[in-house]
């Protein structure tokens, strides 16, 4: 089995329109900045993160954490297009679900790297499953461009796809977990996962119930998750040790 080396323990999303909070992330020390253009940044501000990307990459660059940006997948071009810049290390692009989709971001990411003087097939792809199909073409999906380097679980959208139990367990989740374990472990990505209880997903889990979802993340065979709030880095980084 192919190991994974320097595993990134706490993925830190940061709403990209608002550069204070952003440069407060350096207080939490994550082992990655993901600056967000998806969930975290008010459609009526999408615009302005966009175009104060580029700075933002190169002021967090400069620190110790790595930088990635999260696009939002209907706009991936745009985003991508924004992203682009020195400083970067990455891109995480949520819901994938068909090979082609992969294959393409990699070839704009190639397109864009020698434009704008970038260090050649540098720039990392980070893989968030989030749905059903995604996750049935987990393996595929890996194999589509030598950038991926990493494979995560989301749960939000499949949630809502899925759907929860009443209790508000996701019954799949352990199942879903394990099919994308295994397709990073076999290609030799990083599984990024943490077993999120219900209540305690995101915004709102406490750094207790974040510390025991990192846990139960690592024994499953995950070295790394994505953090919601700042508080969660010391957590999240304690739980996969």
């Amino acid at each position: 089995m192919t190991q994974i080396t320097n595993p990134k323990r706490s993925w830190m999303i940061l709403p990209a329109h608002d550069p204070e909070a952003v440069m407060r992330c350096q207080e939490f020390k994550p082992d990655v900045a993901v600056l967000d253009l998806e969930y975290s940044v008010p459609p009526k501000s999408r615009e302005l993160a966009r175009s104060g990307l580029a700075a933002l990459v190169g002021k967090v660059g400069e620190s110790q954490a790595g930088v990635f940006v999260r696009v939002k997948r209907d706009t991936r071009w745009a985003d991508v297009r924004a992203a682009m810049y020195r400083g970067i290390k990455g891109i995480v692009f949520p819901g994938p679900e068909e090979f082609g989709e992969v294959t393409e971001l990699g070839e704009l990411i190639t397109a864009l790297e020698k434009e704008r003087g970038l260090e050649p097939g540098a720039t990392e792809l980070v893989l968030m499953l989030e749905s059903a199909r995604g996750f049935w073409n987990a393996a595929s999906l890996a194999k589509a461009s030598l950038r991926v380097t990493a494979l995560g679980v989301g749960r939000i959208d499949l949630t809502m796809q899925l759907g929860p139990v009443p209790q508000g367990e996701f019954r799949l989740y352990r199942f879903l977990m394990t099919r994308a374990l295994i397709a990073a472990r076999m290609l030799g990505k990083q599984p990024l996962g943490a077993y999120w209880r219900p209540g305690s997903r995101g915004g709102v889990a406490s750094k207790e119930s974040t510390a025991k979802a990192a846990r139960e993340g690592r024994l499953m065979g995950f070295t790394g998750c994505f953090c919601a709030t700042p508080e969660q880095v010391a957590a999240v980084n304690e739980g996969f040790g």
